[in-house]
């Protein structure tokens, strides 16, 4: 297990992408926190101070863009990684400019996971 505790705050609706980082991320130690409705994420990433959050693009209450733009709103300096997959260059451009850092393209494995959080908070994950 890690000595190197990372918050990772997930926001998706489809409950495998959560059970895939509490699985993996989770294994190694880290504090996983999943969130299933994005009309909740912003006050989620405001009750723990997050490391990283992973948000998906594509939800049916809200879009990803919309969502990481409350997120930065409250938490500028977060580093947000989104998810999607589709092909939605546009969305993944909108993303880019208000703030995210990366985009993982579904499905994606672990090694995807742990390089966009490298890149994301400068260090390896274990």
């Amino acid at each position: 297990m890690t000595t190197n505790r990372i918050k990772v705050l997930v926001v998706d609706d489809k409950k495998v992408i959560g059970d895939f980082f509490d699985f993996t991320l989770g294994y190694f130690g880290h504090e996983i926190t999943v969130v299933h409705d994005p009309r909740e994420a912003a006050k989620a990433a405001q009750q723990k101070d997050f490391d990283i959050a992973f948000l998906d693009i594509m939800m049916p209450e809200k879009n990803g863009v919309d969502v990481l733009k409350e997120i930065k709103s409250v938490l500028p300096q977060l580093p947000v990684v989104m998810m999607s997959g589709y092909s939605l260059q546009e969305m993944r451009d909108k993303a880019v400019e208000f703030g995210a850092c990366g985009c993982l393209k579904k499905p994606f494995e672990l090694d995807d996971v742990r390089q966009v959080m490298k890149t994301a908070l400068g260090k390896s994950i274990e």
